[in-house]
């Protein structure tokens, strides 16, 4: 059984069908590579995988499991499985937030371990992404767009994610 199907997944944004019948099978450990043109619907398929999109026909399974029927339900679920990288680095981050509490936010949301725990994995995940832990309370206004997007892979790695 495929770690991720898609089978006739359709979604559209008003009259502009972005997925129709759609069918996709990765396996676990497998890496896919989403290529095409602007607007043809790589980064919707990433959302629907994740659960940030419910698509208005097919289904979507997670490691067996149906993911498409009930996103609302799956979505904080999901989270600790599948994480995502936006695109852009200076939307995705929250500038009222330091670079400390936006990576240590899918922590406490899942209520993964204490202050100092959370303290601790914010530092090692910096490291890991080539920041200094010195930075931990510097804002992303204060960054360029490529810390930036490290700052997005440490947030998404934080609940150690399978997907």
């Amino acid at each position: 059984m495929a770690y991720i199907r898609f089978e006739n997944v359709n979604k559209s944004f008003g009259t502009n069908h972005v997925l129709k019948d759609i069918n996709l099978d990765v396996e676990k450990g497998e890496l896919v590579t989403l290529l095409g043109p602007s607007g043809c619907g790589k980064s919707t398929t990433g959302h629907a995988i994740v659960g940030l999109l419910e698509p208005y026909a097919g289904e979507i399974l997670f490691d067996g499991e149906v993911i498409s029927s009930n996103i609302k339900k799956h979505t904080l679920e999901m989270a600790k499985k599948a994480q995502i990288i936006f695109q852009d680095p200076y939307s995705s981050l929250d500038p009222r937030f330091t670079v400390g509490r936006l990576i240590a936010e899918p922590l406490e949301v899942h209520r993964i371990g204490n202050a100092k725990i959370r303290r601790e994995k914010v530092f090692s995940l910096m490291h890991d992404v080539g920041l200094n832990k010195e930075q931990v309370t510097k804002y992303p206004h204060e960054f360029s767009g490529g810390q930036r997007q490290r700052i997005g892979v440490a947030r998404a790695l934080a609940l150690d994610p399978s997907l």
